[in-house]
């Protein structure tokens, strides 16, 4: 049983020491390793991890919205927590006497973060059961791990790595192992042009050894409770560009308040006071609030489908069905808003706004950046075809 935490995750002060400093730290490239120790210390990453697992049993909307307002301060260090909230869906709220898992728990009631390392360049698709090219080989009592993850978002900053792989017979499997394990390898080599510091460059695993109790195998997990960490991963993503949303509403404000000049053509001399721009920054306002609520609306479908997973209702595909559908027109919907904000922003400064200085295309930037993961086409394609010609969504591939 899941209960709504009321107490706010972070502090006001601690807030706003990473809002003040997200623009600097964005043009400058400077990793957010202190800040990521400071949310690890309230305790955040436990938060959502079941209180019979000695976690604080938030709801699915509480977690959200927690990610929104972290988002809105910087979306990259919200952005890193994705992988570990996906684990907690995927391998820790689950009933399970694993000893990893059981593990995991203590770990992250302890202020761990794990961190994951997923997507193979060499594959020809994207997501699907095709089987890894990392490969667990037998080792004695053991095994040992090779291959090479190209996105890792989060895990430069992690205490653990979760690492889907195959074994020699293809079977999939999922590591998690400690991220100072000798022959793991985390590489700050993320160039993308939005989102440059939530660690999601390369993960090299270059002989690893890893125990048997550090291995879980596919029946060690619910098959349905992997199909839900895939919408929990895609509905994260989305909750942080909510954050960006409500961050443009925010700078916005700013903006305008200390407007003082305005074109000579205006209907008010002072910026701050011209209908026309205050329309605009409503308009932002609009947008965060909007953003919020479609995340939110979403999340509550997710703890339906949640507690049907922890009842096993027997009903249970349909509403994995239904958390599948409400994060894709969640992701749909609060994109396209998104990308229209960021771009409307700069239409209540004006060309002071572009200032390299102020950064604020950092916004347009994060936003295009985290829409891109999943494509919104075949998204909308996959509603469409559900709803026409009964065809199920996708189980896989943060769907």
């Amino acid at each position: 049983m899941t209960h709504t935490i009321n107490t706010p995750p972070f502090s006001a002060e601690l807030l706003q020491r990473i809002a003040d400093g997200a623009a600097q730290r964005d043009a400058t490239r400077e990793l957010p390793h202190a800040l990521i120790e400071e949310i690890k210390a309230t305790g955040f990453g436990a938060r959502r991890l079941a209180q019979e697992h000695g976690g604080g049993g938030a709801t699915l909307v509480d977690t959200f919205d927690a990610a929104i307002t972290l988002g809105e301060a910087d979306p990259n260090i919200a952005h890193i927590w994705r992988n570990h909230h996906v684990a907690i869906e995927r391998i820790l709220n689950v009933s399970s006497g694993h000893p990893l898992i059981a593990a995991l728990r203590e770990r992250v009631v302890a202020g761990d973060l794990i961190g994951a390392a997923n997507t193979e360049l060499n594959h020809p698709r994207i997501g699907g059961a095709d089987p890894f090219f990392s490969r667990l080989i037998r080792d004695g009592d053991g095994y040992v791990l090779n291959g090479k993850k190209f996105y890792s978002t989060g895990s430069l900053f992690s205490d653990w790595i979760y690492i889907p792989a195959s074994m020699e017979d293809d079977t999939r499997i999922i590591v998690v192992a400690p991220k100072s394990r000798p022959g793991l390898d985390t590489v700050d080599d993320w160039y993308g042009m939005g989102q440059r510091l939530t660690g999601s460059g390369t993960t090299v695993l270059d002989n690893v050894k890893v125990a048997s109790h550090e291995v879980l195998l596919p029946t060690d997990i619910p098959a349905k409770q992997a199909v839900f960490g895939s919408t929990i991963a895609q509905l994260f993503l989305t909750a942080v560009i909510a954050g960006v949303v409500a961050a443009v509403a925010r700078d916005g404000a700013e903006l305008l308040g200390k407007r003082k000049r305005n074109y000579y053509y205006a209907p008010t001399q002072v910026g701050a006071q011209d209908p026309l721009l205050l329309a605009a920054l409503g308009e932002r306002e609009a947008d965060a609030f909007a953003s919020r609520a479609i995340v939110q609306a979403a999340a509550r479908v997710a703890d339906e489908t949640y507690a049907a997973l922890q009842r096993q209702d027997p009903d249970v595909n349909t509403y994995l069905q239904a958390a599948a559908a409400a994060a894709a027109k969640a992701k749909l919907t609060v994109d396209r808003i998104a990308h229209h904000a960021a771009t409307a922003l700069f239409d209540i400064a004006g060309a002071s706004a572009t200032l390299s200085n102020l950064n604020l295309d950092r916004h347009w930037r994060n936003i295009r950046t985290i829409s891109t993961h999943n494509h919104a086409s075949h998204k909308a394609y996959a509603l469409g075809n559900l709803s026409i010609n009964g065809v199920p969504l996708p189980t896989q591939g943060f769907f």
